[in-house]
């Protein structure tokens, strides 16, 4: 018979404890750690002028954009389009960017949130011209998924605020004068097929934690941006920062079956969010290198390796990185793969944990075959594609949070 535990009956065997499928755990409803902005990135162009541009770039080479007197404005006739992005990288999940500009009655002007290779994602627009705030459809932007009418006054200062909020986004609109305001949103959908283990992601409607922000005029006068701002969405100093690649992202599973809410649960709420699909090493690092030194979290949480790209001279770096942060790290193993290529991928990963003193949650163990033959799959615990874990995998590996007892004396 399964023995059902509570974190709190846990905590005495810190130390002691190791996981075991013998045991249940379940999920509580944690105190909500009280949420505020932190600043990740700020931009002000009026105040800082050509040095507010060092970490933007041309994307599109279809015009040019200069520091004028009234903000950052775009150059080009007509309708060229010109796209600045930036180069730094940002995909925490909780995050506001607000964007404070004069806009003009023929104005289409857009933020955008690309994904790793600087393509699809995520469009928010303003159109003064047919008098509406857009949120497009993730992956085409000639689709709007949502949308709302707003009439802009010519030459009144906005700002726009773009929420991302897991794959849920909202884009609200806000006359400085006048007050007027408009907000639109959308959510995902998740499409569950024939049943079983094939449910899918079947929209993500701009969902998807792309990390590239970008500005984009599309048409008419061109705005004066004034500035930009990117924040997370987080307690302050959260127990544990997560990251990784499409498995911490959590597709083809809803938002709180993912493993990183599970484990959550038994932290009391406080945990953050920040993974893509497809992230590697390199990608990782980056985004590391902009999130944890403002959110100053215990722990960071990699689960990396199922995308390729993972060598020991990779893992060295990743931690002596987050190491560099005061922060403890965690190295998971990664689910076991169909194809079997995840083997040699975790005894790297666990050859650089043994040298390091690394922890790391066994989530090979979690996804294997009767819980222990690492060279072989529990398909009953993957989608359709064999690649990403569905909700009992992710139950399954929520659970090997407990391979590192430790955690657990900084819950509460």
């Amino acid at each position: 018979m399964k023995r059902i535990l509570t974190l709190l009956s846990l905590v005495p065997l810190t130390g002691l404890f190791s996981c075991s499928d013998e045991y249940e755990f379940f999920p509580y409803e944690p105190e909500r750690p009280e949420v505020q902005e932190q600043t990740l990135l700020e931009y002000d162009f009026l105040a800082d002028g050509p040095e507010a541009m060092a970490d933007f770039s041309n994307v599109e080479n279809s015009g040019s954009c200069a520091i004028e007197s009234r903000g950052l404005a775009f150059d080009g006739t007509g309708d060229a389009a010109v796209y600045l992005g930036m180069d730094r990288r940002i995909t925490f999940e909780e995050r506001v960017t607000r964007v404070r500009l004069s806009l003009f009655e023929d104005t289409c002007f857009g933020l955008h949130w690309l994904g790793r290779d600087g393509k699809g994602g995520s469009l928010f627009t303003v159109d003064a011209v047919a008098g509406t705030l857009n949120i497009h459809t993730y992956g085409d932007e000639d689709r709007i998924a949502s949308s709302v009418h707003f009439t802009v006054e010519n030459g009144h200062v906005y700002i726009l605020e773009a929420v991302k909020s897991f794959r849920g986004n909202t884009f609200t609109i806000t006359d400085e004068s006048t007050g007027a305001t408009a907000s639109v949103a959308t959510v995902s959908e998740l499409d569950s097929g024939a049943g079983g283990n094939t449910v899918e992601q079947n929209e993500f409607k701009g969902g998807r934690q792309n990390n590239i922000f970008g500005l984009r005029r599309l048409s008419g006068k061109s705005p004066f941006i004034k500035s930009v701002e990117i924040s997370a969405a987080a307690s302050s100093g959260p127990l544990m920062y997560i990251t990784g690649d499409s498995v911490t992202e959590g597709d083809c599973v809803s938002e709180e079956d993912r493993f990183g809410k599970v484990m959550a649960s038994w932290l009391d709420g406080k945990v953050v969010f920040s993974a893509q699909s497809g992230s590697t090493v390199e990608g990782l690092k980056a985004r590391i290198a902009n999130e944890v030194p403002v959110l100053h979290p215990k722990f960071v949480m990699v689960t990396t390796g199922t995308d390729g790209s993972c060598t020991r001279d990779d893992l060295v770096g990743l931690v002596e990185l987050i190491r560099s942060y005061d922060a403890i790290p965690v190295l998971n193993r990664i689910p076991v793969k169909n194809d079997g290529s995840s083997t040699a991928i975790n005894e790297t990963i666990a050859s650089v944990c043994e040298e390091l003193g690394v922890a790391s949650c066994r989530f090979d163990l979690a996804t294997a075959y009767d819980g222990e033959d690492t060279s072989r799959q529990n398909t009953e615990f993957f989608s359709s594609d064999y690649v990403h874990p569905n909700e009992d995998g992710h139950y399954a590996m929520a659970k090997r949070l407990f391979d590192i007892p430790s955690i657990l004396l900084y819950a509460k």
